[in-house]
């Protein structure tokens, strides 16, 4: 009985324990809540689970995967920090798959699945008011780990854009990594238009705050995929880019803690480097974190340090997997007052007890290993209300 297309409306809970559960009623909401964005046709899970045909065959290992908190993927310490983006599942929603998976798997009433509705296809954002491609397709060789790429990406816009959300929809998902879509600006500072990572949906800012495309703006698309050792082709990443409807106060602008400064011993199992502090020169708030490291990534923290020397951690990530690369948007912006310092420090590990280490035996430099701790704020008193430079569609 296939449900393929749907998906959850409202906040899901566990299954009561004095009734036996179902796909149908029970476990379908939590997987479209949580799942069916990757695991559908056309996305990056490996197979889809939309309806009970499809999932049935996989209870068992769902109840493993979700037991052991391997998926939905999330690499956030949950000891730190609210997030809006978080897919996790509750320990009911855990114990609720379980009893059904453990149990006799059954399917349950169609008339269960009335709570579904239909998911969006292809944009999850809805339709964007413009989409952008690079000139051609992408070449990607038979590398057996990573092949990258830098696509120039001319916009044409004759006026400043706003841009409210945004989404990367990859050409090709079963090899891409990541994408990013960026800006340099005549000042030499660079700044996240845009990203995709498996696993996230569209990029959309609180009314008043967008990201800002100048005039006649070159983005640059850098793509990362892991080919494993088969030549393929990306036909066309796609762009689309939705603009504020309303008037803009703020710009959500990309910074960063960071360093290039790594050399990586053979066998070391834990490599430290701490990034350059990112000092806020008027009173901000910060939005999201983004984090980014390769293979031998072990673990990576941003603490937000105070004027006073109090200090809290905005993101901790105790065990680091290249596999997932997260845009953490905070549920709440963060105050960062003038004077604050975002510090950063990460550990990597290049011995054989790494599995993803491609080659324990090897000294590694900045490149093959990267410590970027992006985020995104906005300057507190900005107010763009007040100028003339406005919106243009």
């Amino acid at each position: 009985m296939a449900v393929s297309g749907l998906r959850v409306s409202g906040q899901q809970t566990a299954a009561p324990a004095d009734h036996a559960v179902t796909f149908n009623k029970d476990v379908a909401p939590i997987l479209f809540a949580h799942c069916a964005s990757c695991h559908r046709d056309g996305e990056i899970g490996p197979m889809p689970l939309t309806s009970y045909a499809e999932a049935r065959p996989w209870a068992r290992a769902i109840q493993r995967e979700v037991e052991s908190k391997a998926m939905p993927p999330w690499l956030a310490d949950p000891q730190y920090g609210e997030f809006a983006n978080d897919p996790r599942l509750s320990a009911n929603e855990i114990a609720t798959i379980a009893r059904w998976a453990g149990g006799s798997a059954a399917e349950g009433a169609r008339a269960d699945l009335t709570a579904l509705l239909p998911l969006a296809t292809g944009w999850r954002m809805g339709t964007p008011d413009i989409v952008l491609t690079p000139d051609g397709p992408f070449a990607i060789a038979a590398n057996p780990r990573s092949v990258y790429g830098d696509l120039p990406i001319p916009t044409h816009f004759d006026r400043d854009q706003y841009v409210q959300t945004a989404e990367v929809r990859p050409g090709n998902p079963e090899v891409t990594h990541h994408a990013n879509l960026m800006l340099t600006d005549a000042n030499g500072v660079t700044n996240r238009v845009a990203s995709y990572s498996p696993g996230a949906g569209a990029k959309s800012y609180p009314p008043g705050v967008a990201k800002l495309i100048p005039k006649g703006a070159t983005l640059n698309l850098n793509l990362h995929f892991n080919p494993r050792g088969a030549a393929s082709v990306d036909p066309g990443t796609a762009i689309g880019l939705v603009f504020a409807r309303d008037p803009v106060r703020q710009i959500a602008m990309t910074a960063e803690s960071g360093t290039n400064v790594i050399d990586i011993a053979p066998g070391d199992a834990n490599y430290e480097r701490v990034g350059k502090p990112f000092v806020f020169q008027q009173d901000s708030h910060i939005l999201t974190v983004m984090p980014r490291m390769n293979e031998r990534g072990k673990d990576f923290r941003y603490t937000l340090v105070y004027p006073d020397g109090t200090s809290i951690i905005v993101l901790s990530i105790p065990a680091w997997n290249h596999g997932w690369v997260f845009t953490y948007a905070l549920k709440e912006p963060i105050a960062a007052p003038k004077g604050s310092r975002l510090e950063t420090v990460a550990h990597w590990d290049n011995s054989a007890r790494n599995k993803r280490n491609p080659d324990p035996a090897v000294r590694v430099p900045f490149g093959p290993e990267i410590m970027n701790g992006y985020f995104e704020y906005v300057i507190d008193s900005q107010d763009l209300r007040h100028t003339s430079n406005q919106l243009g569609r």
